[in-house]
């Protein structure tokens, strides 16, 4: 035991370091919160460039914060005799300082990231760690203003004229906005009700901006019945639009999605918020809704309980996940979850020409960069365990073959040192075989503009092959291999000179210089789409990608600063064509 006037010079030092994180996490998410507010200022000015900067600085906010909160720590306790007894009595002051926070979800995983930090934690220790999620925080009338009601009874032109009166924007059309926006209301009751009676709508007061868009979420009430309401909203020389109306569960989730970047908004409880999406589109995960407005870390936390309660369940057991295996990462996962988790290997075989450091490079620069809807998000853990019977034999030898520096055994714990999970999606080279013949070819014609999305947004996948691109639910396709990305503009894109002769055709090497950059889209063809009629409706339509002219103008643009639309909802929904 502790001797008296020592633990009370200990319990001390731990209630001042424990205000102290506290204090450090209050000014994460001030600036936090900072940045969505400066989000609206930015989407009014059309200021893009803002808003790429301002969402990559939000991103290397929270190791910087966590950083900066455990070195308070160690300057106050540098005489402290345990460093991690300090740690455990500083979680339960902590813990009483946030009891009645509406972000106390947040700050708990925030105290949780420094002492894995400090630590270096391998599994969870639970006397330093918040290990059980929060119930959600209680809500007085005084806070939610993060809400409102806008009345229907006067019909749907009404409604949506109150609906974007309150947007906090100035609009350049409000009554042509508020009549397209009543008749879309109106043709979605009808639809989804029979009739097109509309007692109002709730709505979230803070706008979800991202990229050049802004948008506005909530849902209709008819009597008992909800219907999701999601209002895009941009900007142009005219000024403040409204782009297209949302009403269904899975066009919202398209919105919401894992491979766009993380919203700006601006929520006094997240908790709540999250609730709320989750009534819009109730096959999301809560992580999910987490990590798509901002709050990633505590994504992660609330992924791993998700995780954790799986593999107690009658099929928690980890299997090799589907499709060609690759050369830079193994990949498994639960078929309960649909989640994978990649680990790169220690040796890479040929022929790639790449490193493991290389490859953590490139998965930091995917999350640092705007995805536009075509990149899977990636989480990285650091110092997971997980039972070892939640591994076949032959899947935990695999995995301590290829990758002996990141997994091994410690008893009956399996300890994963650095490891990805990504959404689990159907590879495209297995989609086409399975799916219809529409299917298959609307997934090959989405692959091609997928390819064009990548490429305006300054990204060349490298190796094009339909094995490293995947289907999601909702029959987007997504890249989610990223050891050969390369900024589209530090390729050279070449056409294949002319033979000089014909022994130049028949030598086994090519008769023209090749150097390290150099691509050549006239290859492209036989690797993409194999013969057949996918291949002829993928020319159709995507003949371009084999043209080097096309992607060399494309590489113009961007040296211009040319910042290129991403919509996260078909064109036919767009008001404005």
């Amino acid at each position: 035991m502790i001797p008296a006037p020592e633990y009370a010079h200990h319990d001390a030092l731990a209630r001042d370091c424990a205000r102290v994180v506290c204090e450090v996490f209050d000014e994460y998410h001030a600036r936090f919160r900072a940045t969505a507010r400066r989000a609206a200022r930015h989407f009014r000015a059309r200021d893009w460039v803002a808003v790429r900067e301002e969402s990559t600085d939000r991103l290397r906010l929270y190791g910087r914060s966590v950083d900066h909160a455990i070195a308070q720590v160690v300057r106050r306790a540098r005489d402290a005799t345990s460093d991690r007894r300090l740690w455990v009595a500083m979680r339960e002051h902590y813990a009483a300082l946030i009891e009645s926070r509406l972000d106390r979800e947040i700050a708990a995983t925030f105290f949780s990231s420094a002492t894995r930090r400090r630590f270096g934690t391998s599994g969870v220790d639970s006397e330093i760690e918040f290990t059980r999620p929060w119930s959600p925080a209680l809500v007085t009338s005084s806070d939610q203003s993060a809400r409102r009601w806008c009345d229907g009874r006067a019909g749907t032109r009404a409604l949506a004229a109150g609906v974007l009166a309150g947007l906090g924007h100035a609009l350049a059309d409000p009554d042509g906005d508020a009549l397209r926006v009543g008749n879309a209301v109106t043709r979605a009751a009808r639809l989804a009700f029979a009739d097109d009676r509309i007692d109002g709508a709730e709505v979230l007061t803070p706008l979800f901006y991202r990229n050049k868009g802004a948008y506005l979420v909530g849902q209709l009430h008819a009597g008992p019945r909800r219907l999701p309401l999601v209002l895009a909203l941009l900007a142009d020389d005219e000024g403040i639009f409204v782009d297209a109306v949302l009403t269904s569960p899975d066009e919202i989730a398209v919105v919401f999605g894992f491979a766009w970047t993380y919203f700006h908004v601006d929520v006094p409880c997240p908790a709540e918020t999250v609730a709320f999406l989750s009534e819009l589109m109730p096959l999301k995960r809560v992580d999910e809704l987490y990590t798509a407005i901002g709050y990633n870390k505590h994504g992660k936390t609330e992924l791993y309980r998700t995780l954790v309660r799986h593999l107690d369940g009658a099929s928690g057991t980890f299997e090799e996940a589907p499709g060609v295996k690759g050369l830079v990462m193994t990949v498994f996962t639960l078929p309960s979850l649909n989640i994978v988790l990649k680990i790169i290997k220690d040796r890479i075989g040929a022929p790639k020409r790449t490193t493991r450091r290389r490859v953590m490079d490139q998965y930091r620069r995917v999350f640092l960069r705007d995805r536009v809807g075509r990149l899977a998000d990636a989480q990285l853990f650091q110092g997971l365990a997980f039972p070892r019977e939640c591994f076949s034999e032959s899947l935990l030898e695999e995995l301590r073959s290829v990758a002996p520096s990141s997994v091994r055994c410690e008893g009956q714990r399996v300890v994963v040192d650095h490891v990805y999970t990504e959404r689990r999606v159907r590879p495209l080279n297995l989609y086409v075989q399975e799916a219809e013949p529409s299917e298959a070819e609307a997934a090959i014609l989405d692959y091609g503009q997928a390819i064009k999305d990548l490429a305006a947004a300054n990204i060349f996948p490298g190796d094009l092959l339909l094995k490293n691109f995947g289907v999601t639910r909702h029959g987007r396709v997504i890249f989610y291999d990223y050891d050969e990305l390369a900024p589209l503009t530090e390729c050279r894109f070449r056409r294949i000179p002319l033979a000089r002769s014909l022994d130049d055709e028949l030598v086994a090497e090519p008769w023209y210089s090749v150097g390290e950059n150099d691509v050549f889209p006239e290859e492209f063809a036989p690797f993409m789409v194999p013969a057949g009629p996918l291949r002829d409706a993928f020319l159709d339509a995507h003949a371009d990608l084999l043209d080097a002219d096309w992607w060399c103008a494309v590489q113009e643009r961007i040296s211009a600063g040319e910042l290129v639309d991403t919509f996260p909802y078909p064109a036919e929904r767009r008001f404005r064509r």
